[in-house]
């Protein structure tokens, strides 16, 4: 069956193409038909010698709602933000087109010193387009308002709905899943229940099954294609909170929490507040959708000039390794990037080729098992060069957690609370908690990175990447944090 989230995508994006094409028709029409504008009007112009331009600009429109965020679920959001939203993208996007047509233009008669009289201000070309303009923010606005409508109804028979769990057989949880059931035009349906007492209890709880305890999740939200969680616990204890957290902090899901239990984590987390419905959202992804389109453009960009202009740095740093200790020069890794998905990692190699015979171990101050070449490298973070090629692929980005290997993770996940929710991010080869602290060298050191690690999270923006990499660019020509 079709998510809700699915579901409602697809249908934003037939919704504002009929939209936009409406609009379009309507813009040639009061141009060369209505005799509104009296210098174009032409009725022997016809709608098939423009229909190219129209598909041109629904594209661009489409192409430009998918990086303001227009396409992500609005279901649980107010549907005055969404106007507001369109309203937004709709007078940037005309801005954009007079800019494009007429940018050149508009220059070159100010570099001239020619006079920019009424007529050209308010001709007809920015009449048509301000017409064009008022048009597409009605329409598109309308055809989401009627698609909500149609949405819900569809809702309301059962398809498209996203499955959710509640976390504990408590009080809240029931009335928890009695509202959701009662407002089927949200699109979030319980499946069932977890809670740890699932060996002592019924296999039913206000008639929705109990399908496990927290140590289950990671099975039931595969299992079910779980898209949310809600945690609904008797207990207002941070600890119990984290318990339940450490469980699926990691999985692409979103995690909700009643009202009355957020004050137990409020000043820990960033959250939403769900509008419409008694839910608060923690980590709540905060970066726009655009931001995440030109971040991973960046990545492609950076990456592939970062990777041209220091390809003669690499190629003396290879020699220097082989030269050193005839060993292999570079050194190839499994390790853990976003959602848990496992992929390798390539680095200049700077320990002796011996260096992990008695198992996986931090690095440490003046670690003997550092070449010298190795030890240059670490400081100058030149053997951290061949990441660019993760990036490239898209395992990693250019900012964002160092990417750790498992057998940590399978170690620092029991002994950090939350350690495991760094896996909401893609792993970077630069970062926030890489310039603020060295490398990792105790529990205590991956405990101040997390900090560093989750203020990134909830604070993530085009604007923190470019600090991160300028201040990159200062660790690197000072050698500061470097081991």
């Amino acid at each position: 069956m079709i998510r809700a989230a699915t579901l409602e995508r697809v249908l934003l994006v037939l919704a504002d193409f009929v939209a936009l094409t409406i609009c379009f028709v309507l813009a040639y029409w009061v141009q060369f038909h209505s005799g509104w504008v009296a210098d174009k009007y032409d009725p022997s112009k016809t709608l098939n010698a423009y229909w190219h331009i129209g598909c041109v600009l629904n594209f661009a429109w489409l192409v430009w709602f998918t990086f303001t965020g227009l396409y992500r679920s609005w279901l649980l959001q107010s549907r005055t933000h969404q106007v507001l939203r369109v309203l937004r993208a709709v007078v940037v996007g005309v801005g954009l087109i007079v800019l494009g047509l007429f940018g050149s233009e508009f220059m070159g008669k100010v570099a001239a010193g020619v006079p920019l009289n009424g007529d050209y201000i308010y001709g007809s070309r920015f009449s048509w387009i301000i017409a064009y303009g008022i048009f597409v923010l009605i329409f598109v606005a309308a055809f989401r308002m009627l698609l909500y409508l149609v949405l819900r109804a569809l809702l309301r028979h059962g398809y498209g709905a996203n499955q959710v769990l509640v976390l504990g057989c408590t009080e809240a949880g029931k009335n928890i899943a009695e509202a959701l059931k009662k407002a089927p035009e949200v699109g979030q349906r319980v499946v069932g229940f977890v809670d740890e007492r699932f060996q002592v209890m019924d296999h039913q709880f206000c008639g929705v099954p109990v399908l496990g305890k927290y140590s289950d999740l990671p099975t039931l939200v595969k299992k079910h294609h779980i898209s949310g969680i809600i945690i609904a616990h008797d207990s207002t204890s941070p600890q119990e909170i984290m318990r339940v957290l450490v469980w699926v902090c990691e999985l692409p899901l979103h995690i909700y929490i009643v009202p009355e239990l957020y004050p137990a984590v409020n000043g820990r987390f960033k959250g939403n507040l769900v509008h419409g419905f008694e839910l608060q959202e923690l980590f709540a992804f905060s970066m726009p959708p655009w931001q995440v389109q030109v971040k991973r453009f960046l990545d492609v960009l950076i990456g592939g000039i970062l990777g041209v202009c220091t390809l003669p740095i690499a190629l003396i740093a290879a020699l220097a390794i082989k030269l050193e200790d005839h060993g292999p020069i570079f050194y190839s890794q499994e390790r853990i990037g976003l959602y848990g998905k496992p992929f390798t990692v390539y680095k200049f190699r700077t320990m002796r080729t011996d260096a992990e015979k008695f198992g996986a171990q931090w690095a440490t101050k003046d670690d003997p098992r550092i070449t010298k070449v190795g030890k240059f490298l670490r400081k100058t973070r030149i053997d951290e060069l061949p990441q660019i090629i993760c990036v490239l692929k898209g395992d990693m980005s250019m900012v964002g957690p160092r990417p750790e290997r498992a057998v940590f993770i399978g170690k620092l996940r029991e002994q950090i609370p939350f350690y495991i929710s760094r896996l909401k991010m893609k792993p970077g080869l630069t970062g926030w908690a890489q310039v603020r602290h060295h490398y990792d060298t105790s529990i205590e050191d991956v405990q101040i990175k997390l900090q560093y690690d989750m203020y990134y999270y909830e604070n993530m923006s085009l604007l923190l990447d470019f600090q991160i990499l300028v201040r990159t660019i200062y660790v690197v020509l000072t050698g500061k944090g470097a081991q």
